[in-house]
């Protein structure tokens, strides 16, 4: 797995997580991620995001390695990850460009950590997501057109214990989309899980195994027990963990 940076327009402002071998016929998804308070520091969630690359995944997390400048206004946040998606699916189609023909520019998915998460929202409207979600977010207040906008799958994850509200707005948000009757939603609480949850442990924590099973499951089909199979059924991983409250709605 490789971590870099680019100095091209469009992508300049953000940090890389991908396969450090891009050879042979496989082609990459691509995972875009807003980061905590909208920081513009590119690895402040390095773990979650390299262990989601090493799944094969071609990432790009907002802002560079180490950056302190002003955290971002929200308002230009989902511009600034669909910035991102443009940047890579223009690279794709380039044949002189390093990731020619290795992205799959028809599965892209969008997720954030708390101010992060509002910025994945704005992706929600975007006709190229294939699904998107928030992470220890969540909506401040219930608009509908904005759940009206949304026509893919969501995954919502947090802590039952989350000092910042991100409980009860994530939970608004679940009823809301559920109730749109065809939108497939789950939410992932962690029991007694403050603000993040263990985003920063080894390899991100079982936050980042909720959402990278849900990349799997959305973005390659992967109905195993490393993809749908370690979020639905009887006999899921997280079902059967009573430190996670699990629900779900409209699935397939």
């Amino acid at each position: 797995m490789i971590v870099e940076t680019n100095a091209d327009p469009g992508i300049n402002q953000g940090t890389i997580f991908r396969p450090a071998d891009l050879s042979g016929a496989t082609k990459y998804p691509i995972f875009v991620w807003g980061q905590g308070g909208c920081s513009r520091d590119g690895l402040a969630n390095q773990a979650a995001m390299a262990e989601i690359a090493s799944h094969g995944y071609f990432v790009v997390a907002d802002g560079t390695p180490g950056n302190t400048q002003p955290n971002r206004d929200l308002g230009s946040g989902g511009e600034v990850l669909r910035g991102y998606v443009d940047w890579v699916i223009a690279q794709n189609e380039k044949p002189c460009s390093a990731y020619y023909q290795k992205i799959e520019t028809t599965k892209v998915a969008a997720n954030g950590f708390s101010c992060g998460g509002l910025m994945a929202a704005g992706t929600a409207a975007d006709p190229r997501m294939t699904t998107w979600g928030h992470t220890s977010s969540g909506s401040f207040s219930a608009n509908q057109s904005f759940y009206n906008s949304i026509h893919t799958p969501v995954l919502i994850v947090t802590g039952t214990a989350d000092s910042l509200g991100a409980n009860q707005n994530g939970a608004r948000d679940f009823q809301n989309i559920a109730a749109l009757g065809d939108i497939p939603v789950m939410m992932f609480a962690k029991v007694g899980a403050d603000h993040g949850g263990d985003l920063w442990a080894r390899n991100g924590g079982e936050f980042t195994q909720v959402n990278l099973a849900w990349l799997n499951w959305w973005l390659k089909g992967d109905e195993s027990a490393t993809g749908k199979g370690m979020l639905v059924g009887p006999n899921c991983r997280f079902c059967t963990d009573r430190t996670w409250q699990i629900s779900s709605a409209n699935l397939p």
